[in-house]
């Protein structure tokens, strides 16, 4: 009995020691691609394509050139592309492969130049799974990343780090001192759990990313005179706390039409339109392929991608959609702005109607830069899937409904990728709008389970951000363990990499510090308002505008704070006051140690250790006033690089 157990056990071992040994089979996309981009490329891309060999590709590097095949799949040495490596006869510059991308190369044909194994364009047949489920699921795929690279995982955030991150990252704010105490003292082995639903229940959970959501478009627009968010951005926080479907959301978003005052989701064509703020297919076809498919599509505008596989009709076939989207005319004498499509137009009185197309397309600009200008470019959706649309009705609704499908993947991994890197500051693909054979994921299973999850969940968010912020990897500290300080850790997420904080939510953290409702000079009762003239800027906006950073957008693990911020901060009187906070711990605090306990809780929502609360006493008691002492303490956390950023 022994001995066949014995023999049991060996049986059972052997697949797990075998896999363990089996070297790794070298893939095109993530081993030969990068090699071909830094040296081929450039003579065998999307430019130019010498002998009509294209190294882009699996399936083009496989096809060949003039000269036929280049790749022999087993047989190297009758591989034209090695032969031509081998003796440096390629790349013809001085910029040589290296002996060792050279063995590589040459191990990936003799392997049978394989590629990645791609997950089909299906809908995936199953039921959403449980939140805390999912979690697991994405805990097990961190931490065998982990384990292969030999890189350890940080140890769980502690109750006060956790709190404010969650509160932060999900409506926007850190909890109140009443909100922190209540959940620092609770012994609810579930509060975090708890903490999160509460969170995506409040109002400020559509706030925050109606917002964040809206940025992203606004704060990339070549407009010179963007008209202000606010109304997209309610709307969008209106359609999120509705619990909206993200497809469903988009599809809005894409087809809007009408005044603004019935739809202000259109806005997002106004910040998609040129310097005029006229509308701009070749722009929402740019940034459609980068926020909604997480591809740069914008680089095949004028040609083929250079290392992608994208081609220049791709580009044109997208743009080809929003031909014919318009900003609406005057109407009635007044100017409504909104967005039309010039086909549908109603035509004025005494005027004929607009001839409807005979097939949606768009013509490529002959203005020099392109190439094939002039060429007309049928509309297309870039998985090759044939399109049935009448040209005589409204053109993006085709295009919405394809890219939204459940079968189309590239949409929800790019959505996916966007909400997984709002959380943890990077997504699994870097930077978020480049996926491609050249720009593997960091955990290519996980981000497909999850695209997987986001579909079969009905493209829910509130069940997406449960599913991230309940797993140990979100509830990790930021704080480094011994062999996960190196960058090259953070791709990995052994720990949660600290994020700074944007202006709105900077903005927000001050007025939850100060315990006051905005943060404004006051009001000059000497001073009579306009009735005519137009309403000041919001001291919310104000603020915004001043720390807005320069870039296209908000980059969540970069200080771009100067030295005019730091003055602002340190030096207006709106924030070297203490705040109303500052007034009711003078009022209701029992002793100097209390009073410090809860202006920590106020500002940075953790009690301070006991160090700090010795220091901050001491500090109190040789000061002229109680009141004054709090007041620089609120001044001294206020500055700290604690507040700043969130761990």
């Amino acid at each position: 009995m022994t001995r066949s157990l014995l023999s049991l056990i060996a049986i059972l071992l052997a697949p797990s020691l075998t896999t363990a040994d089996t070297p790794k089979v070298p893939t095109f996309e993530g081993d030969v691609l990068p090699v071909l981009n830094t040296h081929c490329l450039q003579c065998h891309g999307g430019v130019h394509q010498k002998n009509g060999l294209d190294l882009r590709t699996l399936p083009s590097v496989l096809k060949g050139g003039k000269s036929g095949s280049v790749v022999v799949p087993g047989k190297p040495y009758e591989s034209l592309l090695w032969q031509k490596l081998v003796k440096d006869e390629m790349p013809k510059t001085d910029n040589k492969v290296s002996d060792a991308n050279k063995k590589l190369i040459r191990e990936w044909i003799a392997l049978g130049a394989k590629g990645i194994e791609k997950k089909t364009g299906t809908a995936p047949a199953r039921a959403a799974k449980k939140p805390a489920e999912v979690a697991k699921f994405i805990d097990r795929e961190i931490a065998s990343k982990l384990a292969a690279t030999k890189v350890p995982a940080s140890l769980k955030a502690d109750d006060g780090e956790f709190l404010r991150r969650v509160y932060i990252d999900i409506v926007g704010k850190p909890p109140t001192a009443q909100q922190a105490a209540g959940f620092l003292d609770s012994t609810d082995a579930d509060k975090r759990a708890k903490l999160i639903d509460s969170l995506l229940a409040s109002e400020d959970y559509g706030k925050h990313f109606g917002e964040r959501w809206v940025n992203v478009f606004y704060l990339t627009t070549v407009n010179q005179r963007p008209m202000q968010p606010e109304p997209f951005k309610e709307w969008f926080a209106k359609q999120l706390n509705e619990g909206r479907g993200w497809a469903a959301l988009t599809r809005d978003i894409l087809t809007a039409t009408g005044p603004l005052s019935d739809a202000p989701q259109g806005l997002f064509f106004y910040y998609n339109g040129d310097m005029n703020s006229q509308f701009a297919p070749k722009i929402l076809a740019g940034n459609i392929g980068q926020v909604y498919l997480g591809v740069q599509l914008q680089c095949a505008e004028c040609h083929d991608h250079p290392f992608g596989a994208w081609k220049q009709t791709d580009f044109w076939n997208l743009a080809a959609f929003f031909g014919q989207a318009a900003r609406m005319e005057t109407v009635e004498n007044k100017n409504t702005p909104g967005v039309k499509e010039r086909h549908l137009e109603e035509p004025k009185p005494g005027k004929k109607p607009p001839t409807p197309p005979k097939e949606i397309s768009i013509n490529i600009p002959n203005d020099g830069e392109a190439r094939n200008g002039g060429k007309k470019v049928p509309a297309g959706l870039l998985d090759g899937a044939k399109l049935t649309a009448d040209p005589a009705k409204s053109h993006r609704p085709p295009f919405a409904e394809w890219l939204t499908a459940k079968e189309n993947r590239m949409f929800a991994r790019a959505a996916v990728n966007r909400f997984w890197a709002h959380f943890f500051g990077r997504g699994f693909v870097n930077p978020l709008n480049d996926f491609g054979d050249h720009n593997s994921p960091s955990h290519p299973a996980l981000l497909d389970e999850l695209a997987d999850e986001f579909v079969v969940s009905g493209f829910d968010v509130r069940h997406l951000v449960r599913c991230i912020t309940l797993s140990d990897a979100y509830q990790r500290t930021s704080k480094v363990a011994p062999g996960n300080e190196k960058p090259e850790a953070d791709a990995l997420f052994a720990r949660m990499a600290p994020k700074v904080l944007t202006p709105e939510q900077l903005y927000d953290a001050l007025c939850v510090a100060l315990e006051v409702p905005e943060i404004a000079p006051p009001v000059d009762p000497k001073k009579k308002p306009n009735p005519k003239a137009p309403p000041p800027p919001s001291p919310r906006s104000v603020f915004v505008s001043f720390f807005r950073g320069p870039g296209e957008a908000d980059e969540s693990t970069e200080l771009k704070l100067g030295v005019p911020h730091a003055l602002k901060l340190m030096n207006d009187p709106n924030f070297n006051n203490g705040g109303k906070v500052a007034d009711r711990v003078t009022m209701t605090a029992k002793s100097p140690t209390e009073a410090v306990d809860e202006l920590f809780l106020a500002v940075l929502s953790r009690k301070p250790t006991p160090a700090e609360r010795v220091k901050f006493v001491a500090f109190v008691e040789k000061q002229k006033t109680t009141r004054d002492g709090y007041a620089r303490i609120v001044w001294v956390l206020v500055n700290s690089s604690e507040f700043m950023v969130v761990n």
